[in-house]
């Protein structure tokens, strides 16, 4: 539904942990990450030669407690992105190694050299073609072509897309310095998304997303890698509301009617798209968010 092909696939839902799982892959999975119209490998592109001065101010304050009095002052009324949040919570410094995978075209380590990060290395197995941005690399390699270790490995919602999850938390884990994090952001089954649009859940993106899973199953999965999960915030958003809604009306995500593709469309009001935004900020305050981040940490 996200390209409006309306196929139909068939998954196998997990009595024990309650994860989904794609039962048949395609073959040519290239052809649901179209190069033309997939979002990940079109969003907006800030590209500088050095980081903004003020900026690294501001994420010296943020993140390190540094500049304290003009750190504040720049800090007044700006919106706070969450790579700030990540960024803290994994506790990675400007010149540590940090590795995107599934990056799309490089929008996140672009806002993160903007910010003072400098050592910044993106993967994506589907994009056209490898870009440089500076000290920045794009490369189009998946996980298994990566030998290189990482302070900090990135999953921004590319785990939900890969096959046999315990070998990719493996492999994660042999890239990733001990001693450090792993950070995977995915859609969570049997939250408030599933339970209230069950297969028009936009969560589900078949067939993109090959696992699905649950708290439950990633605690499962973690303990079998060897690895710790020291936190999980909950982050989902009006999107998962208003596209589901999308799809339980017959819209695709890029149709004209679609608010992806038109903000004035007459699908929503001004009061539902607000309503929205308060359902994502409650069912993530109580635990029900349908999307979420895991700290995973590897020890020494």
């Amino acid at each position: 539904m996200q390209l409006g092909l309306r196929e139909v696939f068939d998954y196998l839902e997990c009595a024990q942990c309650g994860c989904m799982r794609l039962m048949n892959i395609p073959t040519n999975l290239g052809k649901y990450y179209p190069n033309d119209n997939y979002y990940s490998f079109h969003l907006k592109l800030d590209v500088r030669k050095n980081a903004d001065p003020l900026r690294k101010i501001k994420s010296s304050y943020l993140l390190y407690g540094q500049h304290p009095l003009l750190g504040k002052l720049l800090s007044i009324g700006y919106p706070i992105p969450d790579y700030y949040q990540w960024m803290k919570e994994t506790g990675v410094r400007y010149d540590d190694a940090i590795l995107d995978v599934g990056t799309g075209n490089g929008s996140l380590l672009l806002n993160l050299f903007k910010i003072g990060f400098t050592n910044l290395t993106g993967i994506d197995p589907f994009i056209e073609k490898e870009q440089q941005y500076g000290h920045i690399q794009i490369l189009r390699k998946d996980i298994y072509q990566v030998s290189k270790q990482y302070n900090l490995v990135m999953l921004h919602h590319a785990f939900e897309h890969m096959n046999e999850p315990l070998n990719v938390l493996k492999q994660l884990k042999a890239i990733t310095m001990p001693n450090h994090y792993i950070l995977i952001r995915i859609p969570l089954m049997h939250q408030y998304g599933w339970k209230n649009y069950g297969l028009n859940w936009v969560g589900l993106d078949a067939p993109r997303h090959i696992y699905i899973h649950t708290i439950n199953s990633m605690r499962i999965l973690a303990e079998q890698a060897g690895l710790e999960i020291r936190k999980i915030t909950f982050d989902s958003g009006p999107y998962h509301l208003w596209a589901s809604e999308q799809y339980k009306r017959d819209v695709a995500l890029m149709e004209p009617p679609s608010y992806e593709v038109n903000k004035k469309t007459t699908l929503f009001t001004k009061a539902d798209m607000q309503a929205y935004k308060t359902i994502a900020l409650e069912t993530n305050q109580n635990g029900q968010g349908d999307q979420a981040a895991f700290y995973l940490y590897h020890k020494s």
